[in-house]
């Protein structure tokens, strides 16, 4: 419901504005925004999985539509995975003491995917709609994070603590701390 009433409420009041789904590879709605089929191509007749993607990220990748999303005006949609989800979420916490949720990091990594894509010079805004409170059991909780096999971190910063990095976020010039942006008023958006 969110993308549904955040997209029409700004585009009502700014016409250029574009609204980008983030969601994870197999997603059908991703699919209905990029191919206008509600399905993935792992899902044609004779191939459909009973659970076809396993998403550690709650709330997300549905493969149905419901109501409120047929109400949204969305321009593109970018995948994300898990492991760019949880990378992302080890390193805000890590560089600017947010405990997100898996959504919120979900989002924020597709806001660092589009601004890279369209450069310099826009506003890139995102929703940042979960704490990392409701997702112990599972999404911070490190044993699960393993055994899905992804990797929460890949460096250590001398002292034996483990420090995320992120491949995309550390191509070109680095993404300023979000904390310090918010801080300084900017308005400048997330870019190479």
């Amino acid at each position: 419901g969110t993308i549904a009433g955040v997209s029409k409420y700004f585009k009502e009041r700014h016409s250029r504005m574009k609204t980008y789904l983030v969601d994870p590879p197999g997603s059908g709605l991703h699919n209905k925004v990029v191919r206008g089929v509600l399905y993935s191509r792992h899902e044609a007749e004779g191939k459909r999985l009973r659970n076809p993607d396993d998403t550690i990220v709650e709330g997300v990748g549905l493969n149905r539509m419901t109501a409120n999303f047929s109400q949204a005006d969305i321009d593109a949609s970018v995948q994300v995975t898990d492991e760019e989800t949880v990378r992302m979420s080890r390193y805000v916490l890590h560089n600017d003491g947010l405990f997100l949720g898996s959504s919120a990091a979900m989002n924020l990594v597709g806001a660092v995917k589009v601004a890279r894509e369209l450069g310099p010079g826009h506003t890139i805004v995102t929703i940042l709609c979960d704490s990392g409170t409701r997702h112990m059991s599972k999404f911070w909780n490190e044993k699960v994070v393993e055994k899905r096999g992804l990797s929460s971190s890949s460096n250590e910063d001398g002292g034996g603590h483990a420090f995320p990095t992120l491949n995309f976020v550390q191509t070109g010039s680095p993404i300023p701390s979000l904390c310090s942006r918010l801080s300084a008023g900017s308005s400048s958006s997330c870019s190479k």
